[in-house]
């Protein structure tokens, strides 16, 4: 497999982090092109940002506000673009989306469209995928792009239905490889729930089974995939940053940061400890702790099994996970799995955003999360500067200064 050269960013990492933010997911109405051109302005004052990674349902007035604004700062700016889910602006035929042991679609969260993926293997998708990057990579306003959504449905809340995928693309590639899909669903449909999630978590008890097959075949898939569009944007001279999941539960989702390291320029990881939503650490966790419990353990059995499979410091009680979450060393642990993984160039997403029900932490507790991220090359502001107080960047110029 081909490797990238990696971005120039992280050639002084030893000692000059790197700052990035995520910044207007959305066209927020308060959000005019001057208006955000101002708070970015503000933020730039405060700490040395070096990537601006700005959403995708922008108008050409607000990517040119910030576009300015970043390059009169000399940092770079980066598309921020799902990738295996609709976007708002293109959303894909129903057709493409994964589907689960059972034959059926496998829906987004919520019900929701951007939560919805599609299949990487299916044959038109790759071809759609080119002609965005295409696009975007032409247009010379970015130079570099931020992939989210990389990734299979999260399985968590209920892996025996929301596994995938098990589409006919799927199943005719996998047979390519010697891998029969029903020998998949098969064995998903007799094993025990414990060991489901160990295999999940990457903590199988039988290394070599149909399920460890499919999910090494999962991987692989997006690899391919990260792979193409790596190739093709570096011939744009653009470069790749990823959305990961955190290291503990990137398994589940078909990412292999050891692979994906080599094809990309930089890997966030998304090592939330306390947000309650899609790819954060608790809610991910949480789901598999209440299939188990749904499946029959005990509740005390079932806490064992997933602090095991986990290695993550996972709290004494189901309540207490869901009330409060993971303690901050969890960021400390899972940048050292990624760097047993092998990731070389490593930014650490903090959820810095306030949002009821999703993540309410304290001040207290992301001082936290800051310093239990130094062990990295940076941070990405996560998930929306627009909605992060800016005191926060103060904190981090002091800590990381």
């Amino acid at each position: 497999m081909p490797m990238r050269n990696h971005l120039n960013l992280f050639s002084d990492r030893c000692t000059i982090p790197t700052f990035a933010v995520q910044y207007l997911e959305n066209p927020y109405s308060d959000a005019t092109p001057a208006a955000a051109r101002r708070r970015l302005k503000r933020a730039f004052e405060r700490l040395p940002i070096s990537l601006v990674l700005l959403g995708w349902k922008l108008s050409p007035a607000h990517e040119d506000a910030v576009a300015e604004e970043t390059n009169r700062h000399h940092a770079k700016l980066f598309r921020w673009q799902p990738l295996l889910t609709g976007d708002g602006q293109n959303d894909f035929p129903t057709e493409w989306l994964t589907i689960n042991p059972g034959g059926n679609p496998i829906l987004g969260f919520g019900g929701q469209p951007e939560f919805t993926f599609i299949c990487p293997n299916h044959s038109s998708v790759a071809d759609s995928l080119s002609e965005k990057v295409e696009y975007l990579a032409s247009g010379g306003l970015f130079q570099g792009l931020f992939l989210d959504r990389l990734r299979f449905p999260s399985p968590s809340l209920d892996p025996l239905h929301d596994l995938g995928c098990f589409c006919e693309q799927c199943t005719c590639l996998a047979a390519e490889t010697g891998l029969d899909l029903d020998s998949v669903r098969r064995n998903l449909q007799s094993l025990p729930a414990d060991q489901i999630v160990r295999s999940l978590l990457g903590q199988p008890d039988l290394a070599g089974s149909p399920l460890e097959s499919f999910l090494d075949f999962r991987t692989a898939s997006i690899t391919r995939i990260i792979q193409r569009i790596s190739k093709q944007a570096s011939s744009h001279n653009i470069s790749i940053g990823l959305d990961c999941f955190s290291p503990t539960l990137t398994r589940m989702v078909g990412q292999d940061l050891s692979a994906l390291d080599g094809v990309s320029d930089w890997i966030k990881i998304m090592s939330y400890p306390r947000v309650f939503g899609p790819a954060g650490l608790s809610f991910e966790l949480l789901g598999l702790l209440n299939w188990l419990i749904q499946n029959g353990l005990g509740e005390s059995e079932a806490l064992r099994i997933l602090a095991n499979a986990s290695r993550l410091p996972i709290p004494g009680s189901a309540s207490e996970l869901r009330n409060t979450g993971l303690p901050s060393e969890t960021i400390a642990y899972e940048i050292q799995r990624a760097s047993e993984f092998g990731v070389s160039n490593l930014l650490v997403g903090i959820a810095l955003v306030k949002m009821r029900k999703i993540h309410e932490s304290t001040p207290k507790q992301i001082q936290a999360d800051l310093e239990a991220s130094r062990a990295s090359n940076g941070l990405v502001i996560s998930w929306d500067l627009w909605f992060t107080p800016l005191d926060y960047l103060d904190t981090i110029r002091i800590l990381w200064g």
